[in-house]
């Protein structure tokens, strides 16, 4: 990636991250109300982002835009500071580590991914439920959250993981 190219993607990159936040929001209440079942699941294209980001920007760069972005998303979609706060940053800092130690090609990128956002949704419901902010079962969770939203971002990772690649400059 050029200079010039990172420059661009370094002051773009925070406006993204909150576009991308909103519109997950607004992406799962439209596929919710399509589909109108029982279920509830979460979009994570600021994380797939976050993911994406993560090859080009700096560590401390990166944790603290997640940082920033999981105060806002708590703000927004929680009214609870602490959940995403605690989450982005320390899932920013898992994929430092896990992709210093694994080559980032399609595969091992989409099969990273659902990691991570299994990892999101499984840290998302055990603060939620620590705080006592919720009373889901854990079958209930795994068939009507963690299911539909693992299918729903697997899908929209196949569908997006060339253009990200070359967005951010991934040969393979």
């Amino acid at each position: 990636m050029t200079k010039e190219r990172k420059k661009r993607l370094f002051y773009a990159l925070p406006f993204i991250f909150f576009f991308l936040m909103l519109f997950d929001g607004h992406l799962s209440s439209i596929i919710l109300t399509i589909f109108a079942v029982p279920m509830s699941f979460t979009s994570n294209l600021l994380l797939m982002m976050m993911m994406f980001a993560t090859f080009q920007m700096s560590k401390s760069y990166m944790i603290s835009w997640a940082l920033v972005m999981g105060l806002l998303y708590d703000s927004y979609y929680y009214n609870v500071i602490g959940i995403n706060f605690v989450l982005f940053p320390l899932l920013v800092w898992f994929m430092y580590l896990l992709f210093e130690r694994v080559v980032p090609n399609t595969f091992t990128i989409i099969l990273a991914f659902i990691l991570f956002v299994t990892a999101l949704s499984v840290g998302r419901v055990i603060l939620l439920s620590l705080f006592k902010l919720t009373d889901t079962t854990i079958l209930d969770y795994l068939t009507r959250t963690l299911a539909p939203t693992l299918v729903v971002n697997l899908i929209l990772i196949i569908i997006l993981v060339g253009p990200l690649k070359k967005l951010v400059n991934i040969k393979r």
